[in-house]
């Protein structure tokens, strides 16, 4: 008898709210700019959509980008937050040909906080 072909691909809701949860946060954060904020939690509200349909490698892509954005929310030193986006980027590398639509959304959310230093 044959396994369901979708075992295994359905990706973690906690990591689904987790994200949806840091963009509110992220809202919130009066540490970084009106205009920052909004834009990185649009980016997280766009990942929230791109999990779903499941693609390869999206639940680790998103635990690695909501560590990344807990550590910046939760104004984390500078060591850890680069810790945090140096494992992002290694994750971007291994998903970007199985999971385009959520690597391409990482990467803008990279961009908008290299834009303010991080």
């Amino acid at each position: 008898m044959q396994e369901p072909s979708s075992k295994g691909e359905e990706p973690d809701p906690q990591v689904a709210k987790d994200i949806e949860e840091l963009a509110r946060r992220l809202r919130e954060a009066e540490h970084l700019e009106p205009e920052v904020r909004e834009e990185a939690a649009d980016l997280l509200g766009d990942l929230t959509q791109a999990l779903h349909p499941p693609e390869p490698h999206t639940e680790e892509l998103a635990e690695s980008t909501a560590q990344l954005v807990r550590a910046v929310s939760d104004q984390h030193e500078p060591g850890l937050i680069e810790a945090a986006k140096e494992r992002l980027e290694e994750v971007v590398i291994k998903a970007e040909t199985k999971a385009p639509v959520a690597t391409d959304i990482v990467l803008r959310l990279i961009d908008v906080l290299a834009g303010i230093g991080i």
